[in-house]
């Protein structure tokens, strides 16, 4: 059986993204950088909703990820990756599969069968569904110390209580804190 894990950055009083999906107050520091390459050696499937996808795409096979953050970028374009779109017909990252059924069945086939486990970056929609439907087995949430006038919480629309237990927290010299959770069946 697959675990669908959950890594997302919010601030303070919980957005995922500001106004016009900017994400520009995340703190990208080393360790946290650091933290974020280390992530990826586990070799966790990435998964997208088409928003997070389309911004993902465009930006780590840049030339610009490569230089900037060459670790993070290399990690990126290797891993395996799902987006979960009704409206994309094709993907030009590599390694990326589009899944446009209903997501909620899919993702708990998915996770009923064998294979890496699978880790949402972004992707607040898809969060929102799938904690609604009990198929997020944990949440790694990096807070960063700012809070911003508007913008989209991480679990805009959820209609039930999630029950989670705080399984780690750790702080960067930068201020932010990542954060675990694990669901509480």
């Amino acid at each position: 059986m697959r675990t669908l894990n959950v890594f997302n950055f919010i601030t303070l009083n919980g957005y995922f993204k500001g106004p016009q999906e900017d994400i520009s107050w995340h703190v990208h520091g080393g360790p946290e950088s650091e933290y974020g390459v280390d992530a990826l050696k586990s070799g966790s499937t990435l998964v997208f909703g088409r928003t997070t996808y389309d911004m993902m795409s465009g930006y780590w096979p840049s030339p610009e990820a490569l230089r900037n953050m060459p670790d993070m970028a290399k990690g990126m374009n290797a891993a395996e990756k799902i987006v979960f779109s009704s409206t994309l017909n094709k993907v030009d990252w590599n390694n990326t599969t589009i899944i446009k059924g209903n997501i909620i069945e899919e993702m708990t086939r998915m996770k009923q069968g064998t294979g890496p486990d699978m880790t949402i970056l972004g992707s607040g929609s898809i969060i929102s569904q799938f904690a609604e439907a009990d198929l997020i087995d944990t949440y790694q949430i990096m807070m960063d110390p700012i809070a911003i006038g508007d913008g989209t919480p991480i679990f805009k629309g959820i209609t039930k209580t999630l029950q989670l237990e705080l399984v780690n927290a750790r702080t960067f010299k930068s201020g932010v804190v990542l954060l675990s959770y694990q669901r509480i069946a």
